[in-house]
């Protein structure tokens, strides 16, 4: 990965890249103390990452970010600014992606790179610049953060809305589509689009959550609930630096099967990982018809949630009583999940005797499994849709 470092204080950046060397001899560090000499720079190698000064020698800093975004509209504009700088340097929209008041050491710079997690791969590194080339000035963290809280707290958010959201930083960003674009997804080209990489996340299958109690965003007792509430099959490790007076096993009470104490030996952690991956759900089905399967459990009125899997793809059905009240796959709910999943032939059910949704299905299942075949005949060859 290639810095391009601009500042007029040569000092400060001797120190900057001494302290990048030690801790990431991979990273290429250019220096530049003038604007005149960043854009040289600029017009002769691709760089991935400008941190720059808004005050330097012969021009201000702001001009730079600018001609950053011209001739490299994929890196990474990164503004460093004095107090008396930062409220009118923020105001430059469309150019920044960062903006960081000086004084500040060096390894806090190190931390914002890392932030960025785009050095390991070159499938990443495309990707992200293509989606840094089109993204403007973003807001504070903090700001975004309360947002994206509230809106996960909505019942009814999409994951077009959790996408828009998303666009707006670049770091969380980064770390989305660095995952989208790793081996486990398996993508045959870069994925540089945050819905289209949030979309294929979410029909990556999770065989083991492990989880802090104390995050930033969503503390891990609501991400227990809702996790152990949508997605029961999956089993919850928690790792914790709160003693039993402290927690009260709640974590447990909510869902999750073990907690470790923080910070927990390499060989325990795995262990555990182990062991939870081996967890056998309550049953498991496999060539028989859907159909004939919620037949069943409508007539013995179990309460359980399944995992529905095929080619398409995996869906949740949610039963209570025998009775579907709640369906997910990919980014619909309800009814036309229901509908999508029941049109698969012979899927691979697994299920779970827990069922903790709200109900959004108040359709009878004989008349669900009708309304059902009705849409799939419809989206069958001979309707005209295939």
């Amino acid at each position: 990965m290639r810095i391009l470092l601009a500042d007029g204080d040569a000092e400060l950046l001797q120190r900057i890249r001494r302290a990048f060397w030690k801790s990431h001899r991979t990273w290429e560090v250019i220096l530049a103390e003038t604007g005149t000499e960043a854009l040289e720079v600029l017009g002769r190698d691709q760089v991935d990452i400008v941190i720059v000064a808004m005050r330097l020698p012969d021009m201000g800093g702001v001009e730079v970010i600018h001609q950053v975004r011209e001739l490299q509209p994929g890196a990474v504009r990164i503004a460093l600014a004095d107090p008396a700088e930062a409220e009118w340097a923020e105001k430059v929209e469309g150019d920044l992606h960062r903006l960081f008041i000086k004084p500040l050491e060096p390894e806090f710079l190190i931390g914002v790179v890392e932030s960025l997690d785009i050095e390991d791969d070159p499938t990443t590194v495309r990707a992200v610049r293509a989606f840094v080339g089109g993204l403007g000035r973003i807001p504070s963290l903090p700001s975004l953060y309360s947002e994206l809280v509230a809106l996960l707290q909505r019942e009814d958010a999409g994951m077009g809305e959790v996408a828009r959201l998303i666009r707006r930083d670049l770091g969380v960003s980064s770390q989305v589509l660095k995952l989208a674009n790793s081996v486990h997804c398996a993508t045959d080209r870069p994925v540089a689009e945050i819905g289209q990489a949030l979309a294929m996340l979410r029909q990556e299958p999770v065989h083991v959550l492990v989880t802090d109690l104390n995050m930033p965003v969503m503390d891990g007792f609501n991400l227990i609930a809702k996790a152990s509430r949508f997605y029961p099959q999956v089993p919850i490790i928690v790792m914790t630096g709160l003693d039993e007076s402290q927690h009260l096993n709640t974590p447990l009470q909510l869902g999750a099967i073990r907690i470790l104490t923080k910070p927990p030996r390499l060989t325990i952690l795995m262990d555990a990982i182990r062991a939870a991956a081996a967890f056998e759900p309550a049953g498991m089905v496999k060539g028989i018809g859907l159909n004939s399967i919620l037949q069943l459990l409508d007539w013995e009125k179990k309460t359980c949630t399944l995992t529905v899997k095929s080619e398409a793809g995996m869906g949740l059905l949610y039963l209570k009583k025998g009775e579907v009240v709640h369906a997910a796959y990919q980014a619909d709910e309800g009814l036309p999940a229901a509908y999508q999943i029941l049109s698969w032939d012979r899927p691979d059910i697994e299920f779970v005797e827990t069922c903790r949704v709200e109900r959004t299905i108040e359709l009878p299942l004989t008349e669900l499994l009708l309304n059902a075949a009705m849409v799939s005949d419809h989206r069958s060859p001979e309707f005209g849709e295939g």
